[in-house]
């Protein structure tokens, strides 16, 4: 996952840095009581009755415990906080299980000698070469005072020093915060780039959750064929095919009693158009020649719907027109017959 250690690091230091402010007076007290009662204690006679070393025990802590506790709880709640803001709150186990390939030395030698490791190594060069720069500018700067604290008395020149090193401390942890975040947009950069897949993997799974691409291709095509076949046989039940006269056909089929319009039980272009004329010829249908209303019936209606209002009369003239042939419907040509029934389907195909 991404995390940058630099910008927890920061964090820390800084809170611990605040909470020295915050509570360095009571601490610098605390201390200087603390060895004052020591010195004290060293040149009395206390030292020489029982139990002296529990009572050394009980002021050590006193003293140098409890003061830095909250300065110690703040950090480790900053800690907590930061970490959790970049990962997330997980309680796993997994990083505790033993794993052998962290024993194998070929493994280790590769992260070492690794891309990731040339990188951390440079960024490490880096950091410390800034860190070295201020610390090395901060101090040519601050000589002088420092040098001058040596006249103050002890108190003065100790509080005088700690004062500097604070300064000093926090100059350094704003640039290591600073530091900390460019490296952790870097490492969700590196993170990122490092879990996109490649045009295989996409290709691979793509195929496990939709299936494979040509596996659907033929299911396609074999349903296209399978809806062919369907909207082949419903030819014969037409009464008329209107064409374009070459390029489209449709099928159109009405009976009184169980429709309320004109169904398109079957069209298709090209190839398709040629089949359905051969069946209605095979099967004596009229083919009927209306450009404009084969055009118009292809585009809008699709097999299985009714026709338009809009192409009622077209379509009712169409209709009026076969019907007062009187051509037979649903009787297929047998094969083997003489040109007197080839020349009667073929006069079944009328031009208007």
């Amino acid at each position: 996952m991404a995390k940058s250690q630099d910008l927890g690091a920061a964090a820390v230091i800084l809170t611990g840095l605040f909470g020295l402010l915050v509570f360095g007076p009571f601490l610098f007290s605390r201390v200087m009581t603390f060895t004052t009662d020591m010195i004290a204690l060293m040149g009395g006679d206390s030292i020489a009755r029982d139990g002296w070393l529990y009572m050394i025990r009980n002021d050590t802590v006193f003293a140098m415990l409890a003061p830095w506790l909250p300065v110690g709880l703040s950090a480790a709640v900053s800690a907590l906080i930061v970490t959790v803001s970049q990962v997330g709150f997980v309680m796993t186990p997994k990083p505790l299980t033993l794993k052998l390939d962290r024993l194998n030395p070929v493994s280790g030698l590769k992260k070492v000698f690794s891309l990731r490791s040339l990188v951390e190594l440079v960024k490490g060069l880096l950091k410390a070469a800034l860190l070295g720069f201020v610390i090395y500018y901060s101090l040519m700067k601050e000589t002088p005072e420092l040098v001058s604290a040596i006249r103050f008395p002890l108190e003065a020149g100790v509080s005088r020093l700690l004062s500097k090193l604070l300064n000093l401390s926090f100059r350094l942890a704003f640039l290591l915060l600073v530091l900390g975040i460019f490296d952790y947009a870097y490492q969700k950069w590196e993170f990122e780039r490092s879990i996109r897949m490649s045009k295989q993997e996409i290709k691979e799974e793509y195929k496990q959750m939709e299936g494979d691409p040509q596996i659907k291709s033929k299911i396609r095509q074999k349903q296209r064929e399978l809806a062919r076949s369907r909207m082949m046989s419903s030819v014969p039940r037409a009464d008329v095919v209107i064409t374009n006269p070459t390029r489209l056909a449709i099928a159109l089929e009405y009976d009184r009693e169980a429709m309320d319009a004109p169904v398109v039980t079957a069209k298709g272009s090209g190839f398709l158009a040629r089949r359905i004329r051969e069946i209605a010829v095979e099967w004596q249908i009229p083919l009927v020649e209306n450009k404009p209303l084969a055009r118009s019936l292809f585009e809008t209606v699709e097999v299985g719907e009714e026709v338009p209002e809009e192409l009622y009369r077209a379509v009712a003239e169409v209709l009026a027109f076969v019907y007062s042939l009187g051509a037979k419907k649903n009787t297929p040509r047998i094969r083997g017959e003489d040109d007197s029934g080839r020349e009667s389907g073929r006069h079944s195909e009328v031009f208007m």
